[in-house]
């Protein structure tokens, strides 16, 4: 047993993973016990994946299936089973999904199903899993006034038997609301949505807050404080990449350290667009309120340029906040003085803001959430790193990581490549898919990450405004071309 688990220690190289579990619980109970059938799919299994991401509440993933024993019929597999899952890097935490721990995965769906073989009596199929919180979402529905902190709801609602009735860890960021809300029959997950859309954090100038699932539990949370910690300090990175050649070697043996952080490939997606940008209000936008309370109509507008400085980054100046690290730099539209935040008409939204409801509970003011939950949600749309990396049970959604992407400009053959001043730096982890391929014993993962701000100031541009040519005179074609056709016309017909 000791030299088991010392080898359960030892990572053989980048992507080596165990599978200690997988096991398909049944609905049905044993012929000989009390307990619930069990079969264990590992033998049959030829790989295993599943995504968190920060955007979704719930894991999904699915299992490949090679079965010369007909399973499927055998026990059999409806959609009502359950799935316990352990697996881990070796010397790091492990994924763990078993009915004595933090609950199991349901499966859902069986699909991709088709013979082969010399007999035609394998059978390859995927089964589909989810989290057991997602099945009593889509079962229950909550009837109920809370009032108070929004976290408190929160709690409830994941932990109360009554609704998600989780054993999950639940880590939770505190808010600075306190509000009463009715919830008129929404679903456990529509009610936190609501919940979170109304929440203002405690420590970080943010609106809006992101509930999601990883394999270390939910978590209920601003977007800024993916970036930062305790308020005061930008968040440390779990890992840095950079660009190598595979299969490094030092002394003559193989790097396995080096080697996990040696990206297989990588891309970029949506690395700039601006039109997109001014689309989403991320740059600039306006919110007009009607104070039903008060009887009053505010405006309110959003400049991304003043407001950058007020909040933590991916890019951060000396471990604080960044002041001018911009993905979108200051510069003047056109021939005019003003600069893309200077319009904010390019995203207009009208809100009835309640200031006063419920007694003496008050709605968080809808111009202290919107604008800025509007213009944060453009900017982790855009600057999308894709990473194929090898596997590690201890990286999670969420996380920070480095990208240390070398320059692409010409240099002299003497001379260091620098690294890239823009597109490397720090990322921060929107999504990760874990693919385990049993055959082979190789784990892997799929990074979708995102920056906000740039490693090194953008160039400034507002020394001069660019001049457009003058302005032409419309030229009308239409009475030139009937003139013409009439003139055509009459040599036809003479």
């Amino acid at each position: 047993m000791a030299a088991s688990d010392n080898q359960d220690n030892i990572i053989n190289y980048a992507g080596d993973f165990r599978l200690k579990t997988c096991n398909i619980i049944s609905y049905r109970k044993s012929s000989n016990s009390e307990k619930a059938l069990r079969f264990n799919m590992a033998p049959q299994c030829m790989a295993i994946s599943f995504v968190e991401s920060v955007t979704t509440p719930f894991i999904t993933g699915s299992l490949d299936i090679t079965d010369g024993q007909d399973i499927r019929t055998l026990l059999p597999i409806t959609g009502n089973e359950r799935l316990e899952l352990r697996c881990f890097t070796p010397g790091q935490r492990e994924i763990n999904f078993t009915e004595d721990t933090t609950g199991t995965l349901n499966i859902y769906k069986i699909d991709k199903i088709r013979i082969t073989g010399g007999t035609g009596r394998t059978q390859l199929y995927r089964v589909h899993f989810i989290s057991r919180e997602a099945y009593r979402n889509n079962l229950i529905k909550i009837s109920k006034a809370y009032a108070g902190p929004v976290e408190n709801a929160v709690y409830e609602i994941v932990q109360d038997e009554k609704y998600l009735d989780s054993r999950k860890p639940l880590f939770v960021e505190p808010t600075s609301t306190n509000a009463k809300y009715v919830i008129p029959n929404l679903k456990p997950l529509s009610t936190i949505n609501f919940l979170g859309n109304n929440a203002i954090s405690g420590k970080y100038k943010n609106a809006g807050y992101l509930f999601y699932e990883t394999s270390k539990g939910f978590h209920f949370r601003s977007f800024e404080s993916l970036m930062a910690m305790n308020g005061i300090m930008a968040r440390p990175v779990v890992e840095n990449y950079e660009m190598q050649p595979a299969n490094i070697r030092t002394g003559g043996e193989i790097d396995v350290i080096r080697n996990l952080r040696a990206p297989d490939s990588y891309s970029f997606e949506n690395a700039v667009n601006t039109l997109d940008e001014i689309n989403k209000g991320m740059i600039a936008n306006r919110l007009v309120t009607h104070d039903i309370y008060e009887k009053k109509i505010e405006t309110f507008d959003y400049d991304y340029h003043d407001e950058f400085q007020n909040h933590f980054h991916t890019e951060h100046t000396g471990g604080g906040k960044s002041t001018d690290k911009f993905t979108t730099p200051l510069m003047y539209f056109e021939d005019t003085s003003k600069t893309l935040s200077d319009f904010p008409m390019a995203k207009l939204m009208h809100m009835v803001n309640q200031k006063k409801v419920h007694n003496d509970y008050e709605f968080t003011p809808i111009k202290d959430i919107l604008p800025n939950k509007i213009s944060q949600r453009g900017q982790m749309s855009n600057l999308h790193l894709l990473l194929s990396v090898p596997g590690q049970t201890r990286m999670n959604a969420g996380d920070m990581i480095v990208f240390a992407l070398p320059d692409q400009r010409p240099v002299a053959h003497d001379q260091a490549q620098d690294l890239n001043p823009y597109y490397g730096g720090r990322y921060l982890i929107l999504s990760l898919k874990h693919k385990f391929d049993v055959v082979n014993n190789k784990h892997t993962m799929n990074l979708r990450c995102v920056k906000d701000a740039v490693r090194l100031k953008l160039p400034e541009g507002l020394d001069e405004i660019v001049k457009l040519p003058s302005k032409t005179e419309a030229i009308n074609v239409y009475d030139d071309d009937e003139r013409k056709g009439a003139s055509q016309g009459k040599n036809i017909h003479g």
